[in-house]
C-alpha cells in the first residue's frame, strides 16, 4: 500500500530527535531505512552500531543507493548531508514517527506484557473491538493483521522505521484500535 505521504524536510526529522544537520538545507526525505539493502531514492539512513556490524560503515552503499542523508552518531567524512545524534538507535523512534506523521497518536494503542498469553489476548482484544463497531488491528510475534488480513513482518519485533510504517499504514485503512 502506497502511504501517499509528502516528503518530510530532514531538518523536521532531525529535530524530533535532537539531531544537528549538516549539509541538509534543502533536502526532502521520502522515506527512512536502517538496512542499506532497501535503501531507495530520497530515503533517511539510520546508520545503527550493532554488536557485529557498524551501520556507519554502510553509509557509502546507502548514498549510492540513493539515500538523500544519513543518521550518525559521529560526523563522516562523506559529502552527504548528515544527523548528528547522539544515540542512532534512539533516534531511530521519535525521526520514523516524525517521517509517518505520528500515526500511534491517531489509533486507541493496547498494549500487551506477560510471559504467556500475549498473542491470545491480543487476538480476543481483536474480537471486543470490532464487536464494538472498530475496525481493528493486531502486532505480535506472529505477524500482524489488518482487520483480519495478514501482514508478514520481517521480525518479531518490529525495528522503530517498520512499526510506524505499518502504524501510518493501519490508519489509512481506517484501523482505530491496535493490540
Amino acid at each position: 500500500m502506497d502511504l501517499n505521504l509528502p516528503p518530510v524536510h530532514v531538518a523536521t526529522l532531525a529535530r524530533a530527535a535532537g539531531g544537528v544537520t549538516r549539509d541538509a538545507r534543502d533536502v526532502r526525505i521520502s522515506d527512512v531505512s536502517y538496512d542499506s539493502r532497501t535503501v531507495g531514492r530520497g530515503h533517511l539512513f539510520f546508520c545503527v552500531p550493532g554488536a557485529l556490524h557498524d551501520g556507519h560503515a554502510f553509509a557509502s552503499a546507502a548514498l549510492d543507493a540513493g539515500a538523500a542523508a544519513i543518521v550518525v552518531e559521529r560526523w563522516l567524512p562523506l559529502r552527504a548531508p548528515q544527523v548528528l545524534v547522539p544515540s542512532v538507535r534512539a533516534a531511530m523512534g521519535p525521526m520514523s514517527a516524525a517521517m509517518f506523521g505520528h500515526p500511534a497518536q491517531a489509533l486507541t494503542m493496547l498494549g500487551v506484557t506477560g510471559t504467556n498469553g500475549k498473542t491470545t489476548i491480543t487476538y480476543l482484544l481483536e474480537s471486543v473491538l470490532r464487536e464494538a463497531g472498530l475496525r481493528p488491528a493486531v502486532i505480535g510475534t506472529t505477524g500482524a493483521r489488518i482487520d483480519r488480513e495478514p501482514v508478514p513482518l520481517d521480525r518479531t519485533t518490529p525495528e522503530a522505521p517498520d512499526l510506524h510504517r505499518l502504524l501510518a499504514r493501519m490508519r489509512a485503512s481506517g484501523v482505530a484500535a491496535v493490540a
